[in-house]
C-alpha cells in the first residue's frame, strides 16, 4: 500500500522539478517583455499619416498612463483577488471545479490575470496537466520577480482585442477614436469585455452581445462596491 502512495508522489515531485527548471527561459521572456510595436508616422502638423506594423498593431502604454478605472474594471472582471494571490488562486480553482462537476461541463474558469498573460504569450491551448502545471509555475515565478503593476502593464499591452488591435491603448483608438484617459466607464467595460471572445463580443459586428457583457461587468463592479449606484445607472443607459 505504501508503495502505491510513495511511487506516484516521487514521480509527481520529479515532474514538478523538471517543469520548474524547463520554464526558466519562458519566465525570462516575460520578465524582459519586449513585444512588437507599431511605428507611427506624422506630418509636419502632427497629424497621423500611417501606422506601420508587421502582424500585431500595438501602441504601448505605461502603467502610470492607464486610468485607475481601467484597472478596476479588468480586475473586477477577470481576477477580483489579483492583488492578494501569488500567481494562482486555489479557492477559485476549487470553486470552479465544484461548479463544473455540478453542471457536468466546464462552466467557470479559474485562471488569474497572471496565468492568462502567461498562457497568451507562451503556451498552447491544449488542456493537459503538464500545460496547466507549467502555467502555474511560470505564473509563480513572474509574481516573484515582477510587481502587480508590472504584470498589469504587460497584460493590458499584450492582450488581443479584435480587428488587429493588440493592447488596450490601440483598442481605445481603434474602436472609439479616443485616448484611454477620455474613455467613459461604459466604453471601458465594452473594451474589457473583448479579450474573453474578440470575435463573439466584437462591438462592430455583435454590438448587443458586447453591450450585454459590458453591462454584466458594470453590475459586477456595482455589487463589489467599486462604483456607485449613480455611476452604474449612468453607465448602463
Amino acid at each position: 500500500f505504501a508503495t502505491l502512495i510513495i511511487v506516484p508522489t516521487i514521480a509527481g515531485v520529479v515532474l514538478i522539478l523538471y517543469l520548474y527548471n524547463s520554464t526558466q527561459f519562458d519566465s525570462e521572456k516575460l520578465i524582459y517583455y519586449n513585444p512588437p510595436l507599431t511605428t507611427q508616422f506624422f506630418d509636419r502638423n502632427g497629424k497621423l499619416v500611417a501606422n506601420i506594423f508587421d502582424k500585431e498593431n500595438r501602441l504601448y502604454v505605461k502603467f502610470n498612463d492607464i486610468p485607475g478605472r481601467v484597472i478596476e474594471t479588468l480586475v473586477a472582471t477577470e481576477d477580483t483577488n489579483f492583488f492578494e494571490h501569488k500567481g494562482f488562486n486555489i479557492e477559485a480553482i476549487i470553486r470552479a471545479l465544484i461548479k463544473d462537476i455540478k453542471a457536468g461541463k466546464k462552466v467557470e474558469g479559474a485562471s488569474t490575470i497572471t496565468q492568462q498573460l502567461v498562457r497568451n504569450i507562451y503556451l498552447n491551448r491544449k488542456k493537459t496537466i503538464e500545460r496547466k502545471l507549467k502555467e502555474m509555475i511560470i505564473s509563480m515565478k513572474v509574481e516573484n520577480l515582477l510587481s502587480k503593476e508590472e504584470i498589469l502593464e504587460r497584460y493590458l499591452n499584450q492582450i488581443f482585442f479584435g480587428h488587429g488591435y493588440y493592447g488596450i491603448k490601440t483598442a481605445a483608438l481603434g474602436y472609439f477614436h479616443k485616448n484611454l484617459k477620455d474613455l467613459s466607464l461604459k466604453e471601458i467595460a465594452m473594451l474589457i469585455a473583448l479579450p474573453k471572445g474578440p470575435s463573439l463580443y466584437d462591438p462592430v459586428k455583435h454590438y448587443n452581445l458586447n453591450l450585454k457583457r459590458a453591462n454584466s461587468i458594470l453590475k459586477r463592479m456595482y455589487n463589489l462596491g467599486w462604483i456607485t449606484k449613480k455611476e452604474y445607472k449612468n453607465a448602463i443607459l
